[in-house]
């Protein structure tokens, strides 16, 4: 049985919408063939709930590493990539035995993408479209990540005094003062 590439922590067998992975217990990530990859993702066993969808996404953006991994199975360096049409979802690759690493929740992500594109075809004839979708992916992405920055340094100052003054007071002169006011 293969090891994580994330925590080294030695990976469990387990039976995935009927097709046998390896999943780490000590970081939630997955790791399995090209072959039952794309055998999982191809076929929609679940419908999700769309709160459930949202919570995945989540899970998955928050897991993202981005850091270099080594393939547990043969030692070579993996390489990011991205899954199919969306750059903001990548997973990581090994070149020599084609092995894929896929943080908690990507296996998810990667199954709700591919759903929404088998739902709305229409959208990704044009590959303009698909690529001013992925911009503006990004492009949420990075506000919503400013945004809980903000948010954060907001309450420790205001939690700290800083700027001379604590409480609720302190917050709002805070927040004024970030958003330009």
């Amino acid at each position: 049985m293969p090891r994580c590439p994330l925590c080294k922590t030695q990976c469990d067998r387990v039976n995935y919408e009927s097709v046998t992975i390896y999943n780490c217990g000590g970081c939630g990530g997955h790791w399995l063939s090209e072959v039952r990859f794309d055998l999982i993702v191809s076929r929609r066993e679940y419908e999700l709930p769309e709160p459930v969808k949202q919570k995945m996404l989540e899970i998955a953006d928050a897991s993202n590493t981005l850091e270099k991994l080594i393939c547990q199975t043969c030692g070579k360096e993996m390489l990011r990539e991205q899954f199919k049409h969306w750059p903001e979802i990548q997973i990581d690759r090994c070149p020599k035995c084609n092995g894929i690493w896929l943080d908690r929740g990507e296996l998810e992500k990667c199954q709700i993408y591919w759903e929404y594109a088998q739902d709305h075809p229409e959208e990704f004839e044009n590959p303009d479209l698909i690529a001013r979708k992925a911009l503006l992916d990004a492009e949420w992405h990075n506000r919503r990540v400013k945004l809980e920055e903000e948010t954060k340094m907001a309450k420790d100052l205001a939690r700290t005094g800083y700027y001379g003054h604590g409480g609720a007071a302190g917050l709002v002169r805070i927040l004024l003062h970030m958003f330009g006011r």
